[in-house]
């Protein structure tokens, strides 16, 4: 039990520092020396539990990246209440708690996509149920929504799921340009107004 809970322990620090270097340098341009150099580990020890790179990236973007948007995107699309009042709130209010930093760097499951994407392996599809994941979730509040009459019945839940994820994360990927916020903000007037007429 002992042995399971450091393995764990050791897989668990492994994945958070490479989430950080992933984050701030790119998945390509990180190396295994690099990770385990940042947690102070011996690089037999990313070997004891991890085949490769690839391998590590599933469980960076299953373990990190599906809790973040899990956390902020997913999870307060199933709160009680008006549907389109919850829509717009989950999309809002997240936009509106990106630090500095945050809209520097972009979206680290975008900036990992744009790096990853179209390519044939384990990392790829685990975005893809990451993204189809938060995509399923805003079909599902707006099919709440036609029910409790806050969305109206011609919008389509697939086709404005897919509009708000991707213009959502495209816009956290165009921020990344700038020095300040008039296009991210000019962006999140945009957004409410779409949300209003939905």
């Amino acid at each position: 039990m002992e042995q399971e809970l450091k393995t764990e322990a050791t897989r668990k620090l492994i994945c958070e520092t490479a989430f950080k270097k992933f984050y701030k340098n790119g998945f390509k341009a990180t190396s295994v020396n690099d990770i385990m150099k940042a947690t102070g580990l011996s690089k037999g020890a990313f070997y004891h539990n991890f085949k490769n790179k690839d391998e590590l990236g599933v469980l960076v973007v299953k373990a990190e990246l599906n809790t973040r948007i899990y956390e902020a995107m997913v999870t307060p699309l199933y709160a009680e209440g008006e549907a389109k009042a919850i829509l717009k709130k989950t999309f809002l209010n997240k936009f509106e708690a990106f630090t500095s930093d945050e809209k520097l760097m972009g979206c680290p499951v975008n900036n990992l996509v744009n790096e990853i994407g179209g390519s044939k392996n384990l990392l790829n599809q685990a975005l893809k149920e990451l993204i189809d994941t938060w995509v399923n979730a805003v079909v599902e509040i707006i099919e709440r929504g036609h029910k409790d009459g806050s969305i109206k019945p011609e919008t389509n839940p697939h086709e404005t799921a897919i509009y708000l994820v991707s213009s959502f994360e495209g816009m956290r990927g165009i921020r990344k340009l700038y020095t300040n916020d008039i296009s991210w903000n000019a962006y999140r007037g945009a957004l409410e107004k779409y949300l209003d007429q939905l």
